[in-house]
């Protein structure tokens, strides 16, 4: 019986191995049957081996088993892994957090502990989480009013506003004063794939206060026809948002991506299932966890690194050519536009970094510090996909080659309009109707194969 003890062990080491991929559903048939195979023919070779009366036979088939296991066990490693992840970021609610000030100016000694219901608080209605945030003040006589930038200059009584609105609005903040600090916590359920093989996913990259968008994709993909449509979207495009106003893309992510993919569901008439918001300062950590990428230039230029990164006022040159950059490098040769020949440059650049980002995620090297990389992703992003979704995408992408096609979406003349939910007059994109149309046909004819 004791002959029996090394197989019985690999054949049930190997079984957990077979039904955690099963379970993790991202390996495709075809190399399912293969890993079965293997799986099954080691299995017979080691124990009709390993209970050969020859001894060196015997020590061979030893060998063959204990191999076995030690290959399956860091299967096991990299699928617990994996499964993980998965589980932690595509199944459960997604949590978003908003930080709210009450702001009053310095003249006003009151503390919070004074305010009673009587207390008139004025609040921009289109700020994110707006409703939830004066719930959570309490019960104060709440008044709309229309423009951040006079309220703050004029501000005498107290006004309740979003973190990222107060700090990029440009006032003398010198003559104000926060007396009150909170945090504005709501949920959204993911969306659940109902076995569709064609769908839409926004994709923006905020900026370092995960709010402003600069980057703004919208990624097509036909799991039948093996088709994924990138379709560019300028940051500057100044198109109406649903219930809200006019304003460009680029701070419509104030209000969160809904508002955003609404607002784009309208103008290409078409449905948006997804959205990805991809995070600056998670990119700088990603593409060092890889190793760095190979990033190519057509011209040269001149960069820094960001200050919000903290890491001083490094001034480098991007060469004419291919060049490997670090992550910190990375985020700064992506974020310039003005002297590189505007945001379509900024665009194209964006989406060569990421695809050389999946290049790494995909290659082999990455096995060496795959739970680091699995945490970098992890902030990376943020999504509404359900885990459904992206283990059927992970498994056709890893079982098919996809066809790519590119669009850029041209806007007309440029010019000065209100944005940043109505309290600036600034540099606007207003849509090309033609480039519209014709990337409204190419998502449909995309979507329905």
């Amino acid at each position: 019986m004791k002959k029996y003890i090394l197989p019985i062990i690999t054949l049930i080491i190997s079984l957990i191995t077979i039904i955690l991929i099963l379970k993790l559903n991202i390996v495709p048939d075809k190399y399912l049957i293969i890993i079965v195979l293997v799986e099954v023919l080691l299995l017979l070779i080691g124990t009709i081996l390993n209970i050969n009366k020859n001894k060196v036979l015997k020590i061979i088939g030893i060998i063959v088993l204990i191999l076995n296991i030690i290959v399956n066990c860091i299967g096991l490693y990299y699928i617990n892994h994996t499964n993980k992840f998965i589980k932690n970021n595509f199944k459960d609610e997604i949590k978003y957090t908003s930080v709210y000030y009450l702001i009053t100016n310095k003249e006003n000694n009151n503390k919070i502990e004074d305010l009673d219901e009587e207390t008139n608080i004025l609040y921009y209605e289109y700020s994110k989480s707006i409703d939830k945030a004066r719930e959570i003040l309490g019960n104060y006589k709440y008044e709309k009013m229309d423009n951040i930038i006079d309220t703050l200059n004029s501000l005498k009584g107290y006004l309740l506003i979003d973190k990222t609105n107060y700090e990029i609005t440009d006032v003398n903040k010198e003559n104000l004063k926060i007396i009150y600090e909170f945090n504005v916590e709501t949920t959204e359920k993911r969306v659940v794939n109902k076995g569709q093989d064609s769908y839409n996913i926004y994709v923006n990259g905020t900026d370092f206060t995960r709010e402003l968008t600069d980057f703004n994709m919208l990624i097509t993909i036909n799991n039948k026809t093996k088709t994924i449509l990138l379709s560019s979207i300028p940051r500057d495009y100044y198109i109406d948002i649903p219930n809200y106003k006019k304003d460009s893309l680029e701070y419509m992510g104030l209000l969160g991506p809904r508002p955003a993919m609404s607002s784009l569901e309208n103008l290409f008439e078409t449905k948006i299932d997804y959205y990805v918001s991809i995070h600056a300062e998670g990119i700088a950590e990603i593409v060092d966890k890889v190793g760095g990428i190979e990033y190519c230039s057509d011209i040269e230029y001149q960069t820094a690194y960001p200050k919000e990164m903290n890491q001083g006022t490094r001034k480098f040159t991007i060469q004419k050519g291919c060049q490997h950059l670090n992550g910190m490098e990375t985020v700064s040769a992506v974020r310039i536009r003005k002297t590189i020949g505007g945001d379509r440059q900024r665009q194209l650049n964006c989406r060569q970094v990421f695809e050389r980002i999946m290049e790494k995620l995909l290659s082999m090297t990455t096995l060496t510090n795959y739970e680091e990389l699995l945490n970098s992703v992890s902030n990376l992003y943020q999504t509404n996909m359900d885990d459904k979704t992206v283990t059927t995408l992970i498994k056709s992408l890893i079982n098919n080659k996809y066809t790519i096609v590119e669009q850029i979406i041209d806007g007309s003349a440029p010019g000065d309009d209100y944005i940043r939910q109505g309290t600036v007059k600034s540099y606007v994109l207003y849509p090309d109707e033609n480039s519209v149309n014709n990337a409204k046909q190419k998502i449909k004819e995309v979507l329905e194969g």
